[in-house]
């Protein structure tokens, strides 16, 4: 009896363990190879709770199952490739720059570095392990720095012809700040029932699934709103279907282009350096007699074509145009702002050598579209960029060895 109880008890555990054998060799299966390395189920799995977890308030924003399944793994597989080449870029990122990069993260999230971790722990995830996800993340953004953003340019042509068109011409009219809600369209019903109550001014944002997408630029709305929003008055909502779901937002709030005062100033100088043909004083004394020169009614512009190091202006009689301040070293925009319009500095040393310098003209100029044109600018280089990486990810695909075997 004894013996068939142990025979049995030998049994049990022996079955045991080979079910733990099996889970551990389902989760250590290898479901895509990527040239040299591996993705296994393991990994898989822990990526797609971690993203169900990023996702626990608003799970229908999520693609079915198998969707997301396969969605996942060809991230992985994209990280693998890139990781590998910058194995062979032999780029490392430092424990510094991965401190800095959680820094970042926490104080976007108003926490402590301490307050993050422990938001982090409680998440259920481990610290280090994030860590290292930053670090990869990290790796991965200099690779494709190096490989995709040094070939994005954006000529003042594209921003010309971008300024033309009716999202540039609304760019530079207005900002708007939209509150924004998904609906399935199985949700229809609730989805019009909200909406006659936003049309009677209720507020969107009261609802605790909708969210605020900041001030934006039309060309940086959603694209399903950027016809419909600059026609909104302020409290109007609109539901739009597209594809297969409800789309709402309610206008908050809109922003005309504001002007961008500064002080410009119209300088003519000309600067000496100290060489070994002039020391330093002798320097000083040579702008000394040309200051005099200029006060008795010598030409600038002629002793600056003569006299002048700056190359940048030599053959433009010392002339640096129309300037704001900040924009030359401190001893110089000091100088700029002090001495009255029309007389001659007396002489004054910068870290490039001494100058003198003559106010011409003084102005204040709206600088908005200056302002507005880098943002045109900012926003082609990122559309280029996407466009480039989505590009540069499929052609390293095809010249890797990739096999799936979900």
């Amino acid at each position: 009896m004894r013996i068939l109880r142990t025979c049995a008890i030998t049994l049990g555990l022996a079955f045991a363990t080979v079910i733990q054998t099996q889970a551990a060799e389902l989760l250590d299966r290898i479901v895509a190879v990527a040239n040299e390395d591996v993705v296994t189920a393991r990994e898989l799995s822990q990526r797609l709770q971690q993203i169900r977890r990023q996702y626990q308030s608003n799970p229908q924003v999520l693609p079915p199952d198998e969707v997301l399944r396969e969605q996942v793994l060809d991230a992985l597989i994209q990280e693998r490739l890139q990781l590998q080449l910058a194995e062979q870029m032999n780029l490392n990122i430092t424990d510094s720059q991965v401190n800095d990069a959680v820094r970042r993260l926490a104080q976007q999230q108003n926490m402590s570095i301490e307050q993050f971790v422990t938001a982090v722990q409680q998440s259920g995830q481990d610290y280090q392990t994030v860590r290292e996800q930053i670090r990869q993340e990290l790796t991965i953004s200099q690779v494709r720095r190096q490989h995709v953003g040094r070939s994005i340019n954006v000529t003042e042509g594209e921003v010309e012809r971008y300024l033309k068109t009716l999202a540039g011409q609304s760019l530079q009219e207005a900002e708007f700040e939209l509150v924004y809600r998904r609906f399935s369209v199985d949700e229809r019903a609730e989805a019009e029932a909200l909406k006659a109550e936003l049309d009677a001014g209720a507020d969107l944002s009261r609802e605790p699934e909708a969210r605020n997408l900041g001030l934006r630029t039309v060309d940086n709305l959603p694209s399903v709103f950027r016809t419909v929003v600059p026609v909104l008055e302020l409290g109007e909502a609109v539901l739009i279907e597209q594809g297969d779901a409800l789309h709402m937002a309610q206008l908050v709030d809109k922003k005309e282009r504001k002007a961008v005062q500064v002080t410009q100033y119209k300088v003519r100088h000309i600067l000496v350096k100290p060489d070994v043909l002039l020391n330093e004083q002798q320097t000083q004394a040579l702008l000394d007699d040309l200051r005099n020169q200029i006060q008795t009614g010598a030409s600038m512009a002629e002793l600056a074509n003569q006299f002048t190091d700056d190359l940048s202006s030599k053959g433009d009689g010392g002339d640096l145009g129309w300037r704001q301040p900040d924009e030359f070293v401190s001893a110089f925009a000091r100088m700029v702002r002090e001495i009255p319009e029309g007389e001659v500095s007396p002489v004054f040393e910068s870290q490039f050598g001494f100058h003198i310098l003559r106010v011409e003209g003084e102005r204040t100029q709206d600088v908005g579209l200056d302002v507005l044109r880098q943002q045109v600018r900012q926003t082609l280089s990122e559309r280029k960029y996407e466009e480039s990486l989505q590009r540069w990810l499929v052609e390293l695909r095809a010249q890797s060895f990739v096999e799936v075997r979900l």
